[in-house]
């Protein structure tokens, strides 16, 4: 969330609304959902190897 709002404070502060929406887009969303897809894989793996431990 930290991340967010300084990548957020940044783009504000740029010169134009398309460099701010650019650098909101690419140092804020990207790399948050990046993080976020990282995360859902590996909890979905555990859950798959949980749930094949459970039918052997």
């Amino acid at each position: 969330m930290a991340w967010l709002y300084v990548v957020l404070m940044l783009s504000v502060g740029q010169s134009s609304i398309v460099g701010g929406a650019a650098v909101f887009f690419f140092l804020g969303v990207l790399p948050t959902w990046f993080v976020a897809w990282v995360i859902r894989n590996k909890l979905r793996r555990r859950r798959a190897e949980r749930e094949q431990g459970r039918k052997a």
